[in-house]
């Protein structure tokens, strides 16, 4: 069972995934080790409508589409879903469990489904937040995260370093809309909708000093990050960044 692989099943493209909410945690011990929560909320709803939206366009009508379609795609989505015989927590442990990183263990995982709403949560414990970067969400043998619901890697592109008694946390920018905009059949309308309550938190708590940062919010030693479509709309994407002291 590819519980991660299996959710979409329509041959959507992975920006669906900004139908979603994305909550990300770290939190850091005073040895750089920790825990780290990656908690989903996969609304398939939306993937239902973009399916039904691009079956429109490409039969040559216009406009959004019909109820039946609509229906159409949410009845293929479960079907697929349906065929997966194991939805189950202990399959999703034996499918990320065995390419953990040395010094990463799965503490915690629970996953559930009703109709076209996912919700997964996963706490790792790392004996250095190197580590995270090393965490795979699936069993892709392939490596070709195309289809995939969620980041397979999803702290790939988190940096922390350390320099004497500083220590910075910095991230490449976060804009699902540069995908987007590169397909011509999208329309602002579509994204719209796709993008309807698309939400990412990161957050760091840690027992450092906080120096510098821009995030969205400070909570005495905890940092938070949030990103909506409003703020990719404004076409400022940016990243994570803070220096913290020891």
């Amino acid at each position: 069972m590819r519980i991660l692989r299996g959710i979409l099943v329509v041959g959507v493209a992975w920006f669906a995934a900004g139908c979603m909410q994305f909550d990300y945690g770290i939190t850091l011990d005073e040895d750089l080790s920790g825990t780290a929560d990656v908690d989903l909320a996969i609304d398939l709803e939306r993937v239902a409508y973009m399916a039904a939206y691009i079956q429109n366009s490409f039969s040559g009508e216009e406009g959004e589409p019909t109820e039946e379609q609509l229906e159409a795609a949410r009845e293929e989505i479960l079907q697929g879903i349906d065929e997966d015989e194991d939805f189950s927590v202990e399959s999703m442990r034996a499918e990320i469990e065995p390419d953990l990183p040395e010094g990463v263990t799965l503490v915690h995982a629970n996953v559930e489904r009703e109709e076209l709403l996912t919700t997964m949560n996963m706490r790792f414990a790392f004996d250095h937040v190197d580590k995270l970067k090393e965490i795979r969400l699936d069993d892709d043998d392939e490596g070709d995260d195309g289809g995939a619901p969620v980041d397979a890697e999803p702290f790939e592109d988190l940096e922390i370093l350390e320099d004497g008694d500083q220590i910075i946390i910095r991230s490449e920018a976060i804009d699902p809309m540069k995908e987007l905009d590169d397909v011509p059949w999208v329309s602002d309308e579509m994204v719209a909708k796709l993008l309807e309550g698309f939400g990412v938190t990161f957050s760091v708590t840690s027992p450092f000093e906080v120096e510098e940062h821009n995030a969205t919010r400070e909570d005495g030693r905890t940092l938070v990050w949030e990103f909506n479509l409003e703020t990719l709309q404004s076409g400022e994407a940016t990243g994570i960044y803070a220096r913290l002291k020891r």
